[in-house]
Order: C-alpha cells, then sequence, then structure tokens
C-alpha cells in the first residue's frame, strides 16, 4: 500500500532534499514500521517528538491505511 511520510522539526534532515516521500508498505503496516522502511530508526534520534496520521496524533504502534499520511515531529524545546 503507498503512504505519504512527511518529517517535520529538525528531523526534515533525515529526507535531505525531500519535505516528504510517497512510499510503498506493507499492508497493515504501524507507524513505526512504515519509518523504519524509510531508513529511521525513531528509538535511536535524541530528539524524536511524535506521529500524527491525517492530522491526527497516534502512538507510534498504530496502524496505517492505503494513502494515508504520516507526519513525524522532532521534540519542541523553547525559552
Amino acid at each position: 500500500m503507498k503512504i505519504t511520510i512527511t518529517l517535520r522539526g529538525t528531523l526534515r534532515k533525515y529526507f535531505g532534499e525531500d519535505r516528504e516521500r510517497t512510499v510503498e508498505v506493507p499492508e497493515n503496516c504501524t507507524c513505526e514500521e512504515a519509518l523504519l522502511a524509510v531508513g529511521m530508526n525513531w528509538k535511536e534520534i535524541k530528539n524524536f517528538g511524535f506521529v500524527a496520521v491525517n492530522s491526527k496524533r497516534v502512538m507510534i504502534h498504530d496502524r496505517l491505511q492505503e494513502g494515508d499520511d504520516l507526519k513525524a515531529y522532532s521534540r519542541l524545546s523553547g525559552g
């Protein structure tokens, strides 16, 4: 199935010049599995924040469906 992965904040560097990618992932894939499929092990990224699917914040182990828009956000900090 095809989904779109968009990286936000400081995570954008992991896609180089691209802001988003449309990728093919297995049916019933989790957010975590989709990120691993594009080479992002979120557990090893110190500033990884959270994921959202179709503009709704979800858990990393939630399942994706055909056409979903997965966004990964970096942690926010302020002063």
